[in-house]
C-alpha cells in the first residue's frame, strides 16, 4: 500500500475511534511511525486530509444516490439494500456525523460539500418513496412526503449519535435500516406493509 493510501487510512481510523477535534498530524505520523515532513509531504495539514477523506466518503455513496431513468416496480430488497448500504457508508466514516455540527462549522468545505450529499439524499429517497406512491403501494400526500422525507433524512444525519447515546457501541447497520423502514411502513398499503413488516423482522 502506498504511503497516501496508508496515511489515509489511518487518519479515517483515527478520526473515527477519537474524533477528529482529538486528532493532530503528529499522532497521525506517530501512529504510522514516519516523519511529520513525510505526512506533510502528501497532505500540507489536518485541512488537507480532511478534504481528501470527504471525497472518499462522496465517491463511495455516489452511485447510490444518483437514480438514473425510470425507476420501476422495486424488489423489496432493494430498498433493504440500498439503505444498509448507506448506513455502512456512514459507519464507515462516523467522525463526519458524529461531529457533524462542530465540523460544518469550522470547515467551509465541509459545510459545502455535506449540504450538497444531504440533497443528493434527499433526492434519491424522494424518487423511491414516489416509486410506491405510484404504484399505489403508500398512501401519502405531498405535504406528508416532504415531512417524511425530513424525518428520514434527520436519521441518516442523527442515527450514530442517538446509537451513541442511548446504546453505547451498537453500530448495526441493520438497526439504522430497521428504523428508516419503520418510520414509512404506516403509509403503506396491506401488501406493502405485509413485505416492508417482513423486512424488518427478517433483517432484525
Amino acid at each position: 500500500m502506498k504511503t497516501r493510501e496508508r496515511i489515509l487510512l489511518c487518519t479515517l481510523e483515527l478520526f473515527n475511534e477519537h474524533g477528529e477535534p482529538n486528532v493532530t498530524t503528529l499522532d497521525i505520523a506517530n501512529e504510522l511511525d514516519i516523519s511529520p515532513g513525510n505526512l506533510y509531504y502528501h497532505f500540507r495539514g489536518k485541512e488537507a486530509l480532511l478534504e481528501a477523506l470527504l471525497e472518499h466518503f462522496r465517491e463511495h455513496t455516489r452511485d447510490l444516490l444518483v437514480v438514473d431513468g425510470e425507476i420501476g416496480e422495486l424488489n423489496p430488497d432493494d430498498y433493504w439494500l440500498f439503505l444498509h448500504l448507506l448506513f455502512e457508508a456512514i459507519l464507515a466514516y462516523r467522525f463526519l456525523f458524529q461531529d457533524l455540527s462542530n465540523l460544518i462549522g469550522r470547515y467551509d468545505f465541509i459545510s459545502r460539500d455535506m449540504r450538497a450529499w444531504l440533497r443528493a439524499l434527499r433526492t434519491s429517497l424522494g424518487r423511491l418513496l414516489q416509486a410506491l406512491r405510484d404504484e399505489e403501494h403508500m398512501q401519502i400526500d405531498d405535504a406528508g412526503l416532504e415531512r417524511l422525507l425530513d424525518s428520514l433524512c434527520q436519521t441518516f444525519l442523527f442515527w450514530l449519535d442517538y446509537q451513541r447515546i442511548v446504546k453505547g457501541n451498537d453500530e448495526d447497520p441493520a438497526l439504522g435500516v430497521q428504523q428508516v423502514l419503520g418510520l414509512i411502513l404506516p403509509y403503506m398499503d396491506e401488501e406493502g406493509s405485509a413485505w416492508m413488516s417482513s423486512l424488518i423482522e427478517r433483517y432484525g
